[in-house]
């Protein structure tokens, strides 16, 4: 049994019992249809029919079943008019995700902040946010995050985690407090297969930079050393729930600038071969003295070259913080 689908008869089952206490009390035919539907669905785990369409028998998307583990019909065999509904859902999750966006370009207390997030499809599984200072002489807070998967699942645990650090930053606590409590919360309220990487950056106005990262790929800092990778890193979220993280310490001078990047920008191949981290630092030291808007545009650019039409199979955000 695959891993989708012991999670699936887990999920299944916690279903059905809650389903089971309901139906005691209110005999409603809705209740007892959706019982009915989890029940052929544990059948046909048991059979190893689950998963597969009921119309032309090919396996349905993993990333639709981790989502809803009761479809029964791929994408392919939906009806016309399911198949307009199932669009306008996904339009309404885009529009939802992308209300939560912060401002593109971003100046302040001697901080220039800019990122670009680009979907691979409808919606994203990649978090960014930037959380305002509270008060004059307060740190801006930068993160950038990724939960695994794609697809409307992963936009779903997007938006949780959206919510999450925000009500965590909410207190006055420190970034390895932030990283530990959010981590807390999500491996808690998610199922022990889904996880995320996060980073946090704490811009102080004096130029200092706490740096703390959950299991995300090391940041690029361009300074008068050159460009190179921020060291440190910890568990991703949601693998252990007691998890605790380590934090660093920055100081950046005026004209240096602070890369973050999802792995949609450093994984895509070509022919076999990755873009990798080493093309990400040459492309960042050659645009380094760019604005931040334009920097970005060349790391994108510099992708878009390398894969020369091959179509992208994963989200990327850039989020690129500089001391001005």
């Amino acid at each position: 049994m695959t891993t989708l689908e012991i999670h699936a008869r887990e999920h299944l089952l916690a279903r059905r019992a809650q389903l089971v206490d309901l139906t005691r009390s209110r005999r409603e035919e809705s209740l007892i249809d959706l019982l009915r539907r989890v029940d052929a669905a544990l059948g046909a785990l048991d059979v190893g029919e689950w998963g597969k369409c009921s119309v032309c028998h090919d396996p349905i998307s993993p990333a639709r079943l981790a989502n809803d583990p009761l479809v029964t019909v791929c994408l392919e065999c939906l009806s016309e008019d399911d198949r307009r509904a199932l669009e306008r859902d996904l339009e309404a999750a885009a529009r939802v995700q992308r209300t939560l966006l912060p401002a593109p370009l971003l100046r302040r207390d001697g901080w220039e902040v800019a990122f670009a997030w680009d979907p691979h499809g409808v919606v994203s599984g990649d978090h960014v946010d930037i959380l305002q200072p509270r008060g004059d002489g307060m740190p801006l807070h930068l993160l950038l995050g990724d939960v695994a998967g794609k697809g409307v699942a992963a936009s779903y645990l997007q938006s949780h985690l959206h919510a999450l650090v925000r009500v965590v930053a909410a207190a006055e606590c420190s970034v390895a407090e932030l990283l530990a409590r959010t981590n807390r919360f999500f491996c808690e309220a998610t199922p022990a297969a889904n996880y995320a990487t996060l980073v946090v950056l704490r811009l102080h106005p004096d130029g200092r930079v706490e740096f703390g990262n959950a299991g995300h790929p090391r940041p690029l800092l361009a300074d008068a050393r050159g460009v190179r990778p921020v060291e440190g890193a910890g568990v991703p979220l949601g693998l252990f729930c007691e998890s605790t993280y380590e934090v660093r310490d920055l100081q950046l001078k005026a004209g240096e600038t602070l890369l973050l990047y999802t792995d949609g920008w450093t994984e895509p191949e070509r022919d076999g071969k990755e873009y990798g981290a080493g093309r990400a630092a040459a492309v960042l030291s050659r645009a380094r003295d760019l604005l931040l808007p334009d920097l970005i545009a060349a790391c994108r650019d510099d992708l878009a070259e390398f894969l020369r039409g091959v179509p992208r199979d994963d989200d990327l955000t850039l989020l690129a913080a500089r001391r001005v």
